[in-house]
């Protein structure tokens, strides 16, 4: 593959000069030699010295550009040469630019960042009374138990029985709220144009997040953002959450990344913490704008 791209560039772009210059040298030698011969037409020639020069010089540039059409390549005769989204390298193959500033990679949370963790509406869509909502998130996503879904080692069935097990009394809409998590998360409609935007801009995006099997299975038209990134860590496939330490230093070892030019952005403060004692940047998200804010002071621009 590299050996061809030799020869596309050889093509490309030498040879096309080598003609240019052989061409311009032979008419130069040739103007000359008629100089001597016919001194009285000497301005004469002069014109058409400079009239060549120029004329070879634009040919010589629709050729390249000519060539850069069928090649798909950009090329310096390219009419957008100077807004090129790619470099290329020694062998002519593009090389996506590294972004300005020292960010190169931005780590996402998921829930209430990218999603609404959406659980009070999603038992509200499963006939749960309301006032019965906040007493089951106290016995569900506001206990120690729910963290097991997102480390991924219990099965979906056994937590679901624990969460029962801790409250009988409010088993029956427990088992009818949470043995599926249809619904559980709604996709903010800003979320796939800021992914977009941030790798048009050449940025790494991952993500990492407490997530369990169950809440991607079940929405997974909610989840379609996560075909935009760049890769990132799910909690319940490696069975770590977050803030453990150990979930950082994993996405920095897999994505081979420096840390200190990396950023994460949590809804949760204590991850954030967890980030910055791994030698990440961090921001709490509170606000689209506010992480827009910071994220700008680090030097992190999307177009």
């Amino acid at each position: 593959m590299s050996g061809n791209n030799e020869v596309n560039k050889w093509t490309a772009k030498r040879i096309a000069a080598i003609i240019g210059i052989v061409a311009l040298v032979g008419m130069y030698i040739a103007l000359l030699i008629l100089a001597f011969i016919f001194p009285a037409n000497s301005f004469e020639l002069f014109i058409t010295a400079v009239g060549g020069t120029v004329g070879i010089t634009i040919l010589i540039w629709l050729m390249i550009w000519v060539i850069g059409l069928f090649t798909g390549r950009h090329t310096i005769a390219s009419l957008d040469a100077m807004t090129s989204d790619q470099d290329h390298d020694k062998y002519g193959n593009p090389v996506p630019r590294k972004p300005s500033g020292n960010i190169d990679t931005i780590i996402f949370d998921i829930g209430n960042v990218l999603v609404d963790f959406s659980w009070r509406q999603m038992l509200r869509d499963k006939g749960i009374p309301e006032d019965l909502i906040e007493k089951i998130g106290d016995a569900t996503v506001r206990t120690d138990i729910w963290n097991e879904f997102d480390r991924g080692v219990m099965s979906h069935e056994e937590i679901v029985d624990k969460l029962c097990d801790n409250t009988p009394e409010l088993s029956e809409y427990i088992h009818k709220g949470f043995d599926d998590f249809k619904g559980i998360v709604k996709l903010r409609s800003t979320s796939i144009p800021l992914i977009e935007g941030l790798k048009k801009a050449h940025y790494k995006i991952l993500v990492l997040s407490n997530f369990s099997k169950g809440a991607v299975d079940a929405n997974q038209n909610e989840m379609s953002f996560l075909e935009y990134v760049d890769g990132g860590i799910l909690s319940y496939k490696d069975h770590v959450i977050k803030p453990d330490h150990d979930i950082y230093e994993l996405i920095i070892k897999r994505y081979d990344l420096t840390p200190d030019k990396c950023v994460f952005i949590d809804d949760t403060e204590k991850n954030v913490i967890g980030a910055i004692k791994a030698g990440i940047k961090g921001i709490h998200f509170q606000s689209l704008e506010q992480m827009m804010d910071e994220l700008n002071e680090l030097g992190v621009k999307r177009i």
